[in-house]
């Protein structure tokens, strides 16, 4: 690969990592916020009867934010392979544009 292609997948690299990264913030404050709110639910369920129907509703609303945690841990996960993927090709690209600079701009007088 030339310099200038690896230039150019390097750039179209790190603006893949940036969005990644950036998709891996975005979910870990959704994480927080749902952490929140179920800490919310289960204080509002301590002031009421067990027997409240309300309890049973504020335990489904709680079981299903834990679901959606985990579906979020699952993409966050997803979100970090895909990141090491792209820092190992980042590395590679880097390695490929080095070598073609090495050999683009060095004499050999014999």
């Amino acid at each position: 690969m030339g310099l200038i292609a690896s230039s150019f997948r390097m750039m179209y690299l790190t603006a893949y990592k940036i969005t990644l990264e950036s998709k891996i913030q975005w979910i870990a404050s959704a994480k927080m916020e749902l952490v929140a709110s179920s800490d919310e639910i289960m204080a509002l369920g301590n002031d009421l009867d067990p027997e409240n129907p309300a309890v049973k509703q504020l335990e489904m609303r709680r079981d299903k934010l834990t679901v959606l945690e985990k579906k979020l841990d699952l993409q966050m996960q997803e979100y970090s392979n895909r990141l090491k993927m792209v820092d190992a090709e980042l590395q590679s690209a880097q390695g490929a544009v080095d070598s073609a600079i090495k050999n683009s701009f060095s004499y050999n007088f014999q």
